[in-house]
């Protein structure tokens, strides 16, 4: 129980790395730690609905059913769709070029990936939860980074939204409302300060590579860590026997870091 302590939960991106979170998510359900604000980068921001849900079953049952495989040609209507799964924007020598390069990719579909995120997500459960959720994605057409909260996000847009947290330049442009956003992981791999501006005064943050991390910059603020200490797998595929192991890991390491915790939560 967290008694007169507000914790928040910040999920970093990784695509299929993201596995990591849902043990994590596990780790905290065993242990009965409540949170009041889940925020999420990338995969981190779809993995933060289940947070908000706390299902974890569902979110393992997700995870375990190859949808993460984007190199899997079923997530695609066009089985042609060629893309390039290793974008390098440090190769473009600005913005303007990497969107005239973006706008002409023939990548994956990304209509049955909204649709999947429609069956299985439920936009007024989010929305009704008194669990602040916040997302990050990046405007490629005003060339603005978004930080969103559930409220800043039209209402019947929730699943949009989250897509385009995820949204790696392996997809196809896809508008909304006229305007083209690409992963919030290009500015924010790790959207504590969304937390923080939700004063919460512990963070426990899910990191999905190894190395330390810089919280110095927030002050006043008590950051768990947590955080594999090896590679977990790559972007945008991991076997059914990765992902299991990473969800195992994620369990593992959540278990040791927030039974160790100094902090009474």
């Amino acid at each position: 129980m967290n008694k007169g302590v507000k914790v928040g939960i910040a999920l970093g991106g990784g695509g299929a790395k993201g596995a990591y979170q849902v043990g994590v998510l596990k780790a905290l359900k065993e242990l009965k730690i409540q949170y009041d604000c889940v925020v999420g980068t990338s995969i981190g921001a779809l993995n933060a609905t289940s947070y908000i849900l706390s299902d974890y079953e569902k979110s393992t049952k997700l995870w375990q059913s190859n949808f993460f495989s984007f190199k899997d040609s079923s997530l695609s209507s066009n089985s042609n769709n060629s893309y390039n799964s290793s974008i390098d924007l440090q190769k473009f020598s600005n913005i303007d070029e990497f969107e005239k390069y973006y706008m002409n990719n023939n990548g994956i579909d990304s209509e049955p990936v909204i649709q999947y995120y429609k069956d299985i997500i439920d936009e007024e459960t989010i929305r009704n939860s008194p669990i602040d959720f916040g997302i990050t994605t990046y405007c490629l057409t005003d060339r603005l980074p978004l930080r969103l909260f559930k409220e800043d996000i039209p209402r019947g847009m929730m699943h949009e939204f989250i897509f385009a947290s995820c949204c790696l330049p392996v997809f196809k442009p896809r508008p909304i409302n006229g305007k083209y956003y690409l992963d919030g992981s290009f500015f924010s791999k790790l959207p504590v300060e969304m937390a923080v501006e939700k004063e919460c005064d512990v963070i426990i943050a899910v990191r999905l590579r190894p190395g330390s991390y810089d919280f110095g910059k927030y002050k006043n603020v008590k950051i768990i860590d947590i955080a594999p200490n090896e590679f977990l797998s790559s972007t945008l595929e991991a076997s059914q026997e990765r992902i299991v192991w990473m969800i195992d890991k994620g369990y593992e390491d959540a278990m040791r870091v927030l039974r160790n915790s100094v902090h009474p939560i």
